[in-house]
């Protein structure tokens, strides 16, 4: 007996370690891919944001410099600029497609016929590339011949150079984004309205609720932790947005589309240097990482009540 007791706690002891084994070599490749494609980028960005760069003849060179480029930051204008439009273009595309894809996650729900060609219809922007999105938005907003412009003719107005105006170039970009990325906020409310118990809500209506009521009651509480991970997910897209605006306009004209991802490219391309630019990638870095840790906070906090 005692000989099957020892024989027993080692075979467990054994397909313990075995599992625990299996697992570690489970996690390796992700480790890995994590330590290539994260945590050295995200060391060398931290590293050169302390040094000063040149490049001379081909050659890299570099020396430590404390917080200078930190320094030069606030006492750049360009970089003031930037981050006014990010902060701007951020906040009207968060607040608009927040909005437009909750309000179109409603109204497709509630629909009782092509529920399923207006579900397609609505995701379908988010799966286009941004390459071929910012190409078809400069056919439609083309001066001579594009799409905006004829509407405008046929409604005997003038037509107008979207691009080149520093409002008509900063609107469009932002009706371009909200284009685009309204179908993801479309997605999850969907989602969330598909998972509310229909028995809460013909409670409501039996208690008397009209519809109105019942969303501002009962639907759009349930979905708040949902939209509130959406809204930081957009603010993020949005921060990081690239593709399209410099496609479109370049952050021009006059740094009116000048988003701090344009401005950041344009140091660490045009101008090489690498030390200033990694400074202020390092600071767009942190912003959405503090973000990301108060919007976690904030939901450890409600399902902690």
């Amino acid at each position: 007996m005692k000989n099957a007791a020892v024989s027993g706690r080692t075979r467990g002891s054994f397909s313990l370690s075995g599992r625990r084994a299996t697992s570690v070599v489970a996690l390796l490749p992700f480790v890995v891919f994590l330590a290539i494609f994260a945590v050295y980028p995200l060391y060398e960005l931290v590293r050169l944001s302390f040094q000063e760069t040149e490049v001379l003849d081909g050659e890299f060179f570099s020396a430590f410099n404390g917080l200078d480029n930190f320094k030069k930051i606030p006492n750049d204008p360009l970089a003031v600029n930037s981050i006014k439009v990010t902060l701007l273009f951020s906040t009207l595309c968060v607040i608009l497609t927040l909005v437009a894809g909750t309000a179109g996650a409603m109204m497709v729900n509630s629909s009782r016929i092509f529920k399923s060609a207006a579900r397609n219809i609505f995701v379908w922007p988010a799966v286009v590339a941004p390459v071929v999105v910012s190409v078809m938005w400069l056919l439609i907003l083309d001066p001579t011949m594009g799409l905006v412009n004829k509407i405008l003719e046929s409604l005997g107005r003038e037509p107008q150079i979207w691009l080149n105006s520093k409002a008509g170039a900063f609107i469009s970009v932002v009706v371009v984004d909200v284009w685009h990325w309204t179908p993801v906020v479309f997605l999850f409310i969907y989602a969330g309205l598909n998972g509310i118990n229909q028995e809460i809500l013909e409670a409501g209506r039996v208690d008397g609720a009209n519809e109105g009521q019942l969303i501002r009651r009962i639907i759009l509480p349930i979905l708040l932790p949902t939209i509130a991970v959406i809204a930081v997910l957009r603010t993020i897209m949005s921060i990081k947005a690239f593709d399209e605006m410099y496609l479109l306009t370049k952050g021009g004209p006059e740094g009116a589309t000048s988003l701090i991802s344009l401005h950041i490219r344009e140091i660490f391309v045009d101008v090489l240097d690498f030390g200033y630019a990694s400074a202020l990638s390092l600071c767009i870095v942190a912003i959405l990482g503090l973000i990301v840790g108060i919007a976690y906070s904030l939901r450890r906090k409600n399902r902690s009540r």
